[in-house]
């Protein structure tokens, strides 16, 4: 007799049921990682290379745990059913709302000096930094609750697809907890991994994540300034070109999409007026560009050109849908914070 108020499972739900608990099972039976020579072999490669304490990596790699929502979540796309289909609108609305907005406009009023004090410094302007913050993790609102160790771990040696990657994201992992003295165990973060206020994976806060409120330790957790600087350092190692326009708004030709080349600087501006290509603006930046669709269903599609600076966003993240809306919400958060001092000046 079953129990009350639950319904009796079907056969193949049962039987989905226990191939899940057998799956389970099987990672549960391996004790830890330990247990894998791949593990043991790069525990080895650690110690060897790295001068890492042999007996806190297994410490560390014991206590990872498979995490098969992560396995699912970076798993390749599904080719049983047909792909989305791509909007810009519907992208766009996911991040340009008046909560973000004024988060943004907040965070800029808190930290003036400090945003200012990283334009000074790397070029980047304020309004990007902080767009780039309201994108990726509202301002710290949003930062993950993966444990980063099993994230990394999980995909590292259990992951359907580029093991090879995330093996040196956990290396880069071990090595900064050792540099900075944290336990990786305690650190959480997004389910591929990245951390702290701006989402760097461990490799990007080894090379560009600096100390920016000067407190002799590098925190992307919990420092705000530091992650400011840091956001600035990383477009400027970017190739940030301070002063310059990240996108300059064009008008194909009829049967140019062809020229559309997505996150690659293959025209020149010379080459694009050749073909017709007409750009909104007289005054361009210099060096190569790409020309970028937004697609709209039922509306023409917008294209632009992307520069340098556009670029260098999509260092952060290889879409030409993120950059853009960073540079949306980032004018978004400028006009809303201007607005907040055009009140202030008047009250006064």
């Amino acid at each position: 007799m079953g129990i009350r108020g639950l319904r009796p499972l079907h056969a193949r739900t049962l039987w989905g049921v226990l191939l899940a608990a057998l799956l389970l099972c099987a990672h549960s039976a391996q004790a830890t990682y330990l247990d894998r020579e791949e593990v043991q072999a790069f525990i080895a490669t650690m110690t060897s290379e790295y001068g890492l304490d042999a007996a806190e990596l297994e410490r560390v790699l014991g206590a990872a745990r498979y995490q098969p929502t992560v396995a699912r979540l970076i798993g390749p796309k599904r080719t049983d059913r047909p792909p989305p289909v791509r909007s810009y609108p519907a992208y766009r609305a996911k991040f340009l709302n008046k909560t973000r907005i004024a988060a943004g406009a907040e965070f800029w009023a808190t930290y003036e000096a400090e945003l200012r004090r990283a334009e000074a410094q790397y070029g980047v302007p304020a309004e990007v930094i902080v767009g780039i913050l309201g994108v990726e993790t509202l301002f710290g609102r949003i930062t993950g609750s993966y444990r980063v160790i099993d994230a990394l771990t999980t995909i590292a040696f259990d992951g359907p697809r580029r093991q090879e990657y995330f093996r040196e994201e956990l290396k880069h992992l071990l090595l900064l907890s050792s540099e900075l003295g944290f336990d990786p165990l305690e650190l959480k973060g997004s389910y591929a991994g990245a951390m702290g206020l701006p989402q760097f994976m461990p490799s990007s806060y080894r090379q560009h994540a600096v100390d920016f409120d000067g407190d002799g330790f590098i925190d992307l957790v919990g420092s705000p300034v530091d992650a400011i600087g840091s956001i600035a350092s990383y477009l400027s190692a970017y190739g940030w070109v301070s002063g310059e326009l990240p996108t300059v708004e064009v008008e194909l030709p009829a049967g140019a999409e062809d020229l559309v080349s997505g996150l690659e600087r293959v025209h020149t501006v010379a080459d694009l007026k050749e073909k017709g290509v007409k750009f909104s603006r007289a005054a361009l930046p210099e060096g190569e560009c790409s020309v970028v669709e937004l697609p709209a269903p039922g509306k023409a599609p917008r294209y632009f050109a992307g520069f340098a600076n556009f670029e260098a966003i999509t260092r952060y993240n290889r879409s030409t849908f993120y950059a853009t809306a960073v540079l949306e919400l980032a004018e978004a958060i400028r006009d809303a914070r201007q607005q907040q001092m055009t009140v202030k000046a008047d009250a006064g």
